[in-house]
């Protein structure tokens, strides 16, 4: 978990220096993919206020030990939703935030079916904004 905290960080330091949320998400997937998190991808979306948008996730090749999900709202968004969900099951971060992070084990990344992203607040009187979702897994080294 401190490794993704010292990533966000790095993320909220660039946010400061002007970067746009498609480069401030890749620069979280490059530090990701140097901590070991070498299954890496990132969507980039327009999202409504108050309209969630449904992406399909799909487990990825081979095993998985851990990983995360997260969403990066563009400069409008105030709370940015984030729920993971699978048969049965879900995982969410509700909590008043603009960049949600869910960590999963490697059950939860095998039983993925969809993510669920919704601007539930933005400022400014804005209706729309962009987002970024990136997902990031640590494949579980066959020679251990």
């Amino acid at each position: 978990m401190r490794v993704f905290h010292i990533a966000l960080a790095v993320l909220a330091m660039e946010s400061a220096h002007g970067g746009t949320l498609h480069s401030e998400a890749v620069s979280l997937l490059e530090r990701l993919s140097s901590q070991g998190y070498t299954c890496v991808a990132l969507a980039d979306m327009r999202l409504d206020l108050l309209e969630p948008c449904t992406v399909s996730v799909y487990p990825p090749e081979g095993t998985c030990s851990d990983g995360y999900y997260a969403a990066l709202g563009g400069n409008n968004i105030l709370d940015l939703g984030l729920r993971l969900e699978g048969e049965g099951w879900f995982l969410e971060d509700s909590l008043p935030d603009d960049i949600p992070v869910l960590r999963v084990d490697s059950a939860e990344i095998a039983g993925s079916r969809r993510l669920i992203v919704c601007a539930w607040d933005m400022i400014r009187g804005f209706r729309t904004d962009s987002t970024v979702v990136i997902w990031a897994f640590a494949p579980v080294d066959p020679n251990m």
